[in-house]
């Protein structure tokens, strides 16, 4: 794996390398929100380098993506709106053309990541065999406003068939 990668750009012969040997870019979605402070420094060159998550996937590259413990959903929203905090208050957008759908986003979490954890035989997807992980949220994912993806809530999670954390029994 490649980690971090919020500035790798996508140069070809580097992304050449990455999907000949199987490379799966991880990248750390928090960390866009601290590029305004690069460009600034370093001129408006850098921001074609600036985590081209959906060129990437669509070039054929593996990647999956880092949160901060168990907070999945400002990465996601981070990596749907290209939005991220820059200090505590202020959010920058980069890229915004870069950003990708929710379902992506989701495969970066669940399938995805399974396979860069080495793990596709046992978890990441749904199927006989495999471990019943599951999270039931609080809203629907899939039609909710985009900006309210920051405010999902696990209420109920399986893990291993049992269940692990049910937020009415706390």
């Amino acid at each position: 794996t490649l980690e971090h990668n919020f500035l790798l750009g996508n140069v070809p012969d580097v992304m050449a390398g990455l999907k000949k040997y199987g490379i799966i870019i991880n990248v750390t979605p928090g960390h866009l929100g601290r590029v305004s402070a690069l460009i600034d420094i370093y001129g408006e060159q850098v921001r074609s380098f600036v985590m081209p998550v959906k060129t990437w996937i669509r070039d054929g590259q593996r990647v999956t993506f880092e949160s901060a413990g168990s907070d999945f959903w400002t990465p996601i929203y981070t990596l749907v709106t290209r939005r991220a905090r820059w200090r505590s208050d202020e959010w920058v957008e980069l890229l915004p053309e870069e950003g990708i759908d929710r379902v992506t986003a989701l495969k970066m979490a669940t399938t995805w990541a399974s396979e860069y954890m080495l793990a596709e035989d046992t978890i990441g997807t749904l199927e006989p065999g495999k471990f019943a992980d599951f999270a039931v949220l609080d809203r629907d994912f899939f039609t909710i406003p985009v900006a309210e993806i920051l405010e999902v809530k696990v209420v109920l999670t399986g893990l291993g068939g049992q269940i692990i954390y049910d937020e009415e029994r706390i």
